[in-house]
């Protein structure tokens, strides 16, 4: 969807995937559209990562070396925050790509009406005082920006 949008309005977009065999149908969809150019997707293998909350997996520190310096819009929506010992896995995201987010970007974080997504929220908060995030209930999203 946001390829479709950045090929009215301009721009591009990076999407980091885990899991290769999602990353070939959404590779088949963005080609049969045509935004192959507008869309970078990576494949990233989970593995344990410095910032990690309880041990759980974040993507390859190799993988988001390749990833924009400059960030306008950070969406988490991934790695997959159910399962045995993922609930906090998407906790990484900010402070792994704070340095590479610019001054006005905004930070959002899916599937924030699960309460470890709350808790991730409320964490960054505490670890990042210079980031400010609301969640919005209804569509189950927290939006952050810095102060």
């Amino acid at each position: 969807m946001l390829g479709r949008l950045l090929a009215e309005r301009g721009g591009t977009v990076t999407s980091v995937e885990h899991d290769p065999v999602w990353a070939s149908l959404v590779r088949d969809q963005l080609e049969r559209e045509g935004l192959e150019r507008l869309v970078q997707l990576l494949v990233a293998p989970l593995e344990a990562h410095s910032a990690s909350w309880s041990g759980a997996p974040w993507y390859s520190d190799g993988s988001i070396a390749s990833l924009p310096g400059a960030i306008d819009l950070l969406l988490v929506d991934g790695p997959p925050g159910h399962g045995d010992g993922m609930a906090h896995s998407r906790f990484p995201a900010l402070s792994a790509l704070a340095s590479r987010l610019r001054t006005d970007a905004v930070v959002m974080l899916d599937d924030a009406d699960r309460e470890p997504e709350r808790e991730i929220v409320a964490r960054w908060q505490e670890e990042l005082p210079e980031w400010r995030f609301g969640i919005d209930v209804e569509i189950g999203v927290a939006i952050g920006r810095r102060g």
